[in-house]
């Protein structure tokens, strides 16, 4: 008999079908990698940026990477959802249609009003470089 394997935490299964069921209802694709493996990964095109969105599962969090689809440049950020995942979905999916580069801090500036934790990669630096914790504004 196969040897089951070992979800990362206790509600993993839940988090990922709640993840792939608000995504896809909300317009976005699933990756080949999404396809394949079965943890949560989408893409979301609304013609100025791509954005991609995969769940770190041992982190229970989301990596979001934001590309300017005019210049090539991006932005990546980790959200952690502890126990928030449907606000930051709720926040993704209203943010995903009109998402720019000028207004992308916004969108990370409400993400961060809804769940515990907001980290921006920075812009400039190497792999040592920390990430700067997006504070909420009221």
């Amino acid at each position: 008999m196969p040897e089951r394997l070992q979800m990362p935490f206790t509600g993993f299964d839940e988090i990922s079908t709640t993840i792939t069921g608000y995504l896809t209802a909300a317009g976005w694709k699933p990756t080949k990698r999404c396809i394949e493996s079965e943890v949560p990964e989408f893409t979301f095109n609304n013609g100025n940026m791509q954005i991609t969105a995969f769940q770190y599962i041992s982190e229970r969090s989301l990596a979001l990477t934001l590309v300017d689809l005019e210049s090539g440049d991006y932005s990546r950020a980790e959200v952690q959802y502890v126990e928030a995942i449907d606000h930051l979905l709720g926040a993704l999916a209203a943010w995903s249609d009109h998402v720019t580069r000028e207004n992308f801090g916004l969108m990370l500036q409400a993400i961060a009003r809804e769940v515990p934790e907001v980290l921006l990669a920075p812009l400039e630096g190497g792999v040592d470089t920390p990430w700067e914790r997006v504070l909420p504004r009221t």
